[in-house]
């Protein structure tokens, strides 16, 4: 089950969304207008920089998540399932990794939203 946790208007002025995955990992999305250069291309063609690079992208909508592997999963937002799955497998708990937070993901939606603006004008 996947949760929005913030939806706003950026400084940039776009859309952007937070969005909790099951799994206990976060992913942030901001979305283009029609006329921005952008709008429909892949997200392997866009260069933002952007945690772990964008993973997403659908007409002006691109994204990026929080589910690499310094990424720790944030049990907070993990669903009961995959809390039993992950409970299951110690080994998952010895990367040193860190739980990316909302904020986090609200500041680089922000960067991410402050690029694509710049690449507009």
């Amino acid at each position: 089950m996947k949760t929005s946790e913030k939806k706003w208007v950026t400084e940039a002025g776009y859309e952007a969304e937070v969005i909790a995955q099951e799994m206990g990992h976060r992913c942030g999305y901001v979305t283009v207008p029609k006329d921005h250069p952008h709008y429909g291309k892949g997200y392997d063609d866009v260069d933002v920089d952007v945690h772990g690079g964008l993973t997403y992208a659908n007409e002006g909508t691109f994204g990026f998540d929080c589910a690499h592997w310094n990424d720790a999963r944030d049990k907070s937002i993990m669903s009961d399932e995959y809390k039993k799955i992950y409970s299951m497998w110690p080994s998952l708990h010895d990367v040193e990794s860190t739980i990316k937070t909302l904020e986090f993901c609200i500041a680089e939606c922000e960067s991410l939203a402050k690029q694509l603006k710049e690449m507009a004008c």
